[in-house]
């Protein structure tokens, strides 16, 4: 089947990203392309819930952003900020965006625990009075709309490590529809604190590997996996209508086809352990975008490496895909760059377009010894060449969230 005729075709004009991988494109899939994980030792004041994560090394928000703005935001605004302009500078707009969607998980959470901190101490006086702005998880995307001038919808959505997919499949929903003919979809999260990695942590949810072997700790599928690795990161994607791209002569990076939410409606935390409620969010996408789930090439797994996740998530990869399950290739990013929740689906996607683009399976990093509940084909170790044109990126968040878009090749 190919994809149904839609109202307008959605297009990817322009990508920006800021990951522990690296600042651009092109790093971030170098990184993924060789299986080479970008988890370094966590360094932070105190005893620490984990000792390993994603940290983005070197990031200076002066590049993109004026001494006042930086004075006056938290580093998750800082960072969706210069993925939004990184993007914009990609697409080469010239003109204001229709609609703007980002998703986050936590926001500012790192400014909520500094905010306590001076409260203990030195009594709510001598609080920051713009702290309240660097905390709200709205605000990071009311930064770039104010610097853009994109007065139609602004919309932060938080639906946990499944926020930036949701974001994209918002942002394909208003192209299609004809609502805006630009709209940028965005994620972030910048949750290396000790509060929000305690919480995790309390929840047996993190690596506890040592920082020695930090290279090693996410190992999505593997049987000797012990939890997530913490990452921050943002990336934002423009999708554009086909006559708006056409018209600009803009390059074009691939297509959204598709997208889909379901929730499980089952568990604070834990995923369904068959699957099927996730699954549907995949089959959904799939139909959406007008094709079969046998016609989809590669998936890029959630993969969080935690064992319920990981065996949650190939129970929903057989029952969305069915016999093509076995043949389906299956990466997974979180094995690179780690898990940097709200913002994970759109770093991932970023590396699941240029996937299409190479004709290229990106592996699976530290996954040497499978668990025998994980039996699909994940890439292990070693990528390979293979004739993509369709891919499917799914994330599944805390309290059920599933969400799946469906990628081709523009």
């Amino acid at each position: 089947m190919t994809p149904r005729a839609a109202r307008h075709r959605v297009l990817v004009t322009g990508i920006g990203v800021e990951s522990c991988a690296g600042g651009t494109p092109d790093e971030l899939w170098d990184a993924l392309a060789a299986g080479r994980p970008a988890i370094s030792p966590l360094e932070l004041e105190g005893p620490l819930p984990c000792q390993v994560a994603g940290v983005i090394r070197g990031f200076d928000p002066r590049e993109h952003m004026s001494a006042q703005q930086v004075r006056r935001t938290s580093r998750f605004q800082q960072l969706l900020f210069t993925a939004a302009m990184k993007a914009r500078d990609d697409a080469r707009l010239r003109t204001a965006p229709g609609a703007l969607y980002v998703g986050t998980g936590g926001g500012g959470l790192d400014e909520t625990a500094r905010l306590v901190t001076v409260l203990n101490r030195s009594g709510w006086p001598r609080m920051d009075r713009l702290g309240l702005l660097r905390l709200l998880p709205n605000q990071a995307a009311g930064l770039v709309a104010q610097e853009l001038g994109v007065t139609g919808p602004v919309l932060t959505l938080s639906t946990a490590c499944a926020a930036s997919t949701d974001a994209i499949g918002a942002g394909l929903r208003a192209v299609r529809d004809g609502t805006a003919d630009v709209v940028l979809v965005g994620g972030v999260e910048s949750w290396l604190d000790i509060p929000a990695l305690a919480s995790f942590r309390l929840l047996d949810a993190l690596s506890q590997r040592p920082a020695a072997q930090a290279a090693l700790a996410s190992r999505p599928f593997d049987r000797d996996r012990d939890g997530m690795v913490p990452a921050e990161g943002a990336a934002v994607l423009v999708l554009e209508s086909e006559r708006s791209a056409l018209r600009r002569g803009a390059t074009v990076h691939g297509e959204v086809l598709g997208a889909a939410s379901t929730c499980d409606a089952h568990h604070p935390v834990a995923p369904r352990a068959d699957g099927a409620v996730a699954a549907r969010a995949i089959e959904l996408a799939c139909a959406d975008a007008g094709l079969e789930t046998a016609a989809v090439d590669l998936v890029s797994a959630h993969g969080t490496s935690t064992p319920q996740g990981d065996r949650a998530e190939t129970a929903a990869v057989k029952r969305a895909f069915g016999a093509h399950a076995r043949r389906v290739a299956i990466t997974a990013p979180k094995s690179v760059v780690g898990h940097a929740c709200g913002a994970s689906g759109i770093l991932e996607s970023v590396g699941l377009l240029r996937a299409i683009r190479e004709k290229y399976v990106p592996p699976t990093a530290n996954l040497r010894n499978p668990d025998p509940d994980c039996d699909l084909d994940y890439t292990p170790l070693v990528g390979r060449p293979a004739p993509i044109g369709v891919a499917v990126k799914q994330n599944f968040g805390f309290g059920g969230h599933n969400s799946a878009v469906v990628f081709g090749a523009a």
